[in-house]
This record gives structure tokens, C-alpha cells and sequence, in this order.
């Protein structure tokens, strides 16, 4: 993403969109009553043809789709000789727009998305004559084996296959070159088995865990595999930090969840707030607080493992410089 104008007093920015990893930021930035303004395809007042334009938006809603970020809401400003009402615009790589109504939140996501280091990594996670394969990436996890026929989940139900194995490696090269690593996980040898017939193992590794499935990808992740694509991931952030907020309730550590860290914000015990990007947002108070007395505030997004344990806590969890009494 390319900040290309803005005023951060005014809340105004002009953005340029280069890949998907783009949109999900943006799907987080953009709501309600924000405006939007982007070239597009708007139907004439007098006809049936539709010209090319520059309209403003006001937005009512936003929803990220599979290539793109699609806003809806109603026309302010646009040229005399179109309709007016609602209109969507369909957000894409390569394109610009320009934004009012930005807030601190959003200069800091933006800020992120901007110096974000974007990878693409195909994990495969097999065992028993099982492959499951899923995309990661910064903006999150896509599980392929329901999107992608070239890439099927559980490939074979025959574990005996002789084939098994050499199947799995011709559909991960047939793949490989739109991804930036490989990661090859699973419980047992198979995963080992699977790395030595490959000619070329430059940017393929692998990886234990104790299952497959979505289950052991988390695990993957928990245990650093994407560590070794690149230094640092969104992903393996946030889930090294609930990670740690687990292990320390699991042993009386100062740690708090839900309603009681509101108090303990007010009294300054808390150290670090970990929330979700709804209580962010719908918290402001709580999170300016937490800013003047000293503490960190962390946002656990929830499209992954971690986060979801903590939308389950009820979206904010915090560390304590003391044990409540």
C-alpha cells in the first residue's frame, strides 16, 4: 500500500492499492460515515449507457470478497448527468481512491499496511495418506482445499497409495512458484519423506506438529514455522502473545480477562491490554486510559486461532504489572 497525499489532522488520505493483503487492511479502515471517492462506471440520466467518473461516496457498508472490497453507500458528489442514489464501488489491486474521516486507529493500520513486509506461504500438512493444504498470507489463512480443485484437501482415501507421496510433491510443484515458501508439517515421517524427493528444496521447509488440518497449521504457526519465511508475520505476533497470556492463567500469573480489566485499567495494574479490533474501536475511553497510565495496548485481529480465543474472552485480555487482590 502507498500513502500517496495526506493530511492526518484533516483525516484525509489518497491511497494507492497494490495487492489483496491491501484490501483486508482497508476492510478495516473503512466503515461508516467515512467518504469515499474513486473513478468508476456510473448509468447517465438520460439513457441506458453507462460513463466513466469520479464519484464521492458516503459509506453505509463494507464487505471483502474474494479479489476485492466491494463499498456501498450513498452518492455526495458526482458529476451533473449521472443518477444519483447508492452505488458500489469495487476496490482492486492497482487502482487509487481517496478517504475522509480518518481516525487515530486508522493512521495506525494504515501505517502498518504500508511498511508490512507481504509473503505468500503454502503450508501441507500430511499424514496417513492425508494432504491438507492452506494459504497464508499477512492478511490471514485460506484453507485451498475448498477453493482450488488443483490443490484437493484429503487426496486420498487409499493410505497406501505407493503413489501417495509423489502426487502430493507434483501438486505443490505445479503450484510453487506462486508462493514465496513451502512449508511441509504433519506428525510423522511422511512430511520428512515428502521434503527429500524434491530436487530443489530452496525456500521449503518443514515443520512437527502433533495433527493435520487446520489444527496443526495453528500449531505450525504457534511453533514459529513462519519464522523461518520472514522475521516478522502479524500472525506469529499475535499468537505468541496469547500464547503467552494462556500459559500464564494456566499458572496464577497476572494476567485478566473480560469485565474486571476495565477496573484494573482505572487502577493502572494493567501492563499490556491485548483487544480485538471491535473493542478498539467501540472502547476508546478504555483505550486512552490504558495510554496514560503507562501501558501497551496490543490488537488481536480474529482470523486466526488466537484471536478467535480471545474474541471468546470477550475480545480484551490484559497483562498486570501485580496479582489483584
Amino acid at each position: 500500500m502507498k500513502l500517496l497525499d495526506q493530511s492526518r489532522s484533516e483525516g484525509f488520505a489518497r491511497i494507492g492499492v497494490e495487492n489483496q493483503d491491501d484490501l483486508w487492511y482497508l476492510s478495516r479502515v473503512f466503515r461508516p460515515p467515512q467518504r469515499i471517492r474513486k473513478r468508476t462506471q456510473r448509468t447517465v440520466l438520460e439513457g441506458r449507457e453507462k460513463k466513466s467518473c469520479v464519484l464521492t461516496i458516503e459509506v453505509e457498508k463494507t464487505e471483502l470478497q474474494d479479489d476485492r472490497l466491494r463499498l456501498t453507500g450513498e452518492i455526495v458528489e458526482g458529476a451533473e448527468d449521472i443518477e444519483l442514489g447508492y452505488h458500489s464501488f469495487n476496490v482492486e489491486p492497482d487502482e487509487e481512491l481517496e478517504v475522509w474521516g480518518l481516525t487515530d486507529r486508522d493512521w495506525e493500520l494504515l501505517d502498518e499496511a504500508e511498511s508490512s513486509e507481504n509473503y505468500n506461504v503454502l503450508f501441507c500438512l500430511v499424514q496417513g495418506g492425508k494432504a491438507d493444504f492452506y494459504k497464508v498470507k499477512e492478511s490471514g489463512i485460506e484453507d485451498l482445499s475448498s477453493v482450488n480443485e488443483n490443490i484437493p484437501g484429503k487426496m486420498y482415501a487409499d493410505q497406501k497409495s505407493p503413489t501417495f507421496l509423489k502426487d502430493v510433491k507434483a501438486v505443490i510443484e505445479r503450484t510453487r512458484k506462486d508462493y514465496d515458501a513451502v512449508i511441509l508439517a504433519g506428525p510423522g515421517f511422511e512430511k520428512n519423506q515428502l521434503f527429500d524427493l524434491f530436487d530443489n528444496t530452496e525456500n521449503l521447509f518443514t515443520q512437527d506438529t502433533s495433527v493435520v488440518g487446520l489444527t496443526g497449521l495453528n500449531e505450525a504457526i504457534k511453533r514459529g514455522a513462519l519464522k523461518k519465511v520472514v522475521e516478522t508475520s502479524r500472525i506469529d505476533e499475535e499468537s505468541g502473545v496469547m500464547e503467552e497470556f494462556f500459559d500464564k492463567m494456566k499458572t496464577d500469573g497476572a494476567v485478566s480477562y473480560g469485565e474486571p480489566v476495565k477496573e484494573l485499567v482505572d487502577q493502572g495494574a494493567v501492563e499490556k491490554l491485548v483487544v480485538t479490533p471491535e473493542v478498539y474501536r467501540e472502547e476508546r475511553d478504555l483505550i486512552k486510559k490504558t495510554g496514560h497510565t503507562g501501558g501497551e495496548v496490543q490488537v488481536v485481529h480474529t482470523d486466526h486461532e488466537a484471536g478467535e480465543r480471545l474474541q471468546n474472552l470477550g475480545g480484551i485480555a490484559a497483562f498486570l504489572r501485580y496479582n489483584p487482590v
